[in-house]
């Protein structure tokens, strides 16, 4: 098994998310968070099982939920952002270029 780490900047993510869902329908957001650590429990039994989608930067989808997990396998794999599909592209890329600062690890 690969340790996963979350960096601060995915944490305020999955929070975000999570509320938003949450204010949706009242436990959405706690099956959010459920999902999202299904899919942290995949990438840690095979990071690089998923394919590079951006430079380096690989991607697990969230299970049930239009999001995904963007990480980079390192020593371990570093999760930069949980976006929703429908605008990850665009926030990847800049958190890669320097735009959004990424976090090293």
């Amino acid at each position: 098994m690969t340790p996963v780490r979350l960096t601060k900047l995915a944490e305020a993510d999955i929070a975000n998310a999570a509320a938003w869902y949450e204010n949706q329908k009242d436990g959405l957001g706690a099956a959010f968070v459920d999902r999202v650590y299904e899919a942290v429990d995949a990438i840690s039994r095979n990071p690089l099982g998923y394919r590079k989608r951006i430079k380096d930067v690989r991607v697990a989808n969230v299970p049930r939920f239009p999001f995904g997990l963007w990480f980079r396998v390192v020593d371990e794999a570093v999760v930069i952002g949980c976006l929703d599909h429908r605008r990850n592209p665009v926030l990847v890329k800049e958190r890669i270029g320097g735009v959004i600062p990424f976090p090293e690890p």
